[in-house]
């Protein structure tokens, strides 16, 4: 019997009152859970697409999409989906071992491979869009688009399989060209974005829709590659120069795009002309850059260049090269312009 008079024993709690956390620390604990958890599905994701196939269905069980993929993950695949028709978007590779090997795939299981020279940091030409929906509309299917990443080339592709084969919306053939694809739309790769701004802008011109229709006649007749189309029209560009002495040419240059040329006086910004002298044996021997003036010119419109070209010493048969040149795109010959070209003999006076 415990004595009255002693004091009280105090008993240990061993229920809720002693180890109750509070409900802030468990919070904090299930978000840093959710964080951890999202970090790590992220950088899966992220491994996935900038080192693994980058392998996604643009339309099920008709068009996939993918990065290059070795020889054994690409027999693997095209056994799996059925592929009938692999693009490549890299273009002709030979003979480098990644296009040898697709190709030996290719023949081996009978499988159509065709070669599309897009870019990963420029608008495509006129020629190159008109190439792939040949091919779309003639090769068999079900089919497997890639480039080398999966994400920029391939992202412009499959968003134009969408536009041109599918019930759905620019907006919707936009996300093809998207981060979850590995594409960033920074730099030179935002030129890729600007396709679809193009064919929008042509959309709202027309107070119009899309459907597969129009965006076909729009790639087929109406597509321009932004301000990157001219006509060259040579002024004063004789055959025959002498040799040890700089020549002045001019041009005329014609602006046959859909956008106004913007010139700049910096080297690195707006749109310069551009030459090349190459010798017989197709080396360059000099080259340059004219029309470093801050002015625009108009669709429509035409402006007279003139340039330098630098004394040459060596007698003999040369080739001149000229074309514009957007510092931040392309020069226009790789959009699908003609480039002037001419030969050039350089002889003792």
């Amino acid at each position: 019997m415990p004595d009255p008079n002693s004091p009280p024993q105090r008993t240990a709690e061993v229920g809720f009152g002693l180890v109750r956390k509070p409900a802030s620390s468990c919070l904090k604990a299930a978000m840093l859970g959710c964080l951890l958890g999202f970090g790590l599905a992220a950088g899966t994701e992220i491994a996935r697409v900038m080192f693994g196939r980058n392998f996604h269905a643009v339309i099920p069980g008709r068009v996939f999409r993918c990065a290059q993929l070795t020889g054994t993950g690409l027999e693997q695949v095209v056994t799996a989906h059925g592929i009938q028709t692999v693009i490549n978007l890299r273009g002709n590779g030979v003979p480098l071992p990644w296009y040898l090997d697709e190709s030996r795939v290719a023949h081996r299981l009978n499988v159509n491979l065709e070669d599309v020279s897009f870019s990963a940091s420029r608008l495509p030409s006129v020629q190159e869009i008109r190439q792939l929906i040949r091919i779309l509309d003639a090769t068999e299917y079900p089919i497997l688009l890639h480039c080398r990443q999966g994400a920029d080339r391939t992202g412009l592709a499959a968003g134009l399989v969408l536009l041109l084969l599918a019930d759905t919306s620019l907006e919707q053939a936009r996300k093809q060209l998207g981060l979850r694809f590995g594409h960033v739309a920074v730099d030179r790769a935002a030129h890729l974005d600007r396709f679809f701004d193009l064919y929008a802008e042509w959309l709202r011109e027309r107070q119009s829709i899309h459907t597969p229709a129009l965006f076909r006649r729009w790639a087929e007749q109406d597509y321009c590659p932004g301000e990157c189309r001219c006509d060259i029209e040579p002024l004063e560009v004789p055959r025959g120069l002498p040799r040890d002495k700089p020549a002045r040419l001019r041009f005329r240059m014609h602006n046959t795009s859909d956008k106004p040329w913007r010139f700049r006086p910096e080297n690195n910004a707006g749109i310069h002309l551009t030459f090349v002298l190459k010798d017989g044996r197709d080396r360059g021997v000099t080259c340059g850059r004219s029309g470093l003036i801050a002015t625009e010119v108009a669709p429509g419109q035409a402006i007279d260049l003139a340039m330098i070209l630098p004394a040459v010493k060596t007698p003999g048969t040369y080739r001149l090269l000229v074309d514009l040149v957007d510092e931040q795109h392309c020069c226009f010959f790789q959009a699908g312009s003609e480039p002037f070209e001419q030969g050039v003999e350089i002889y003792d006076p």
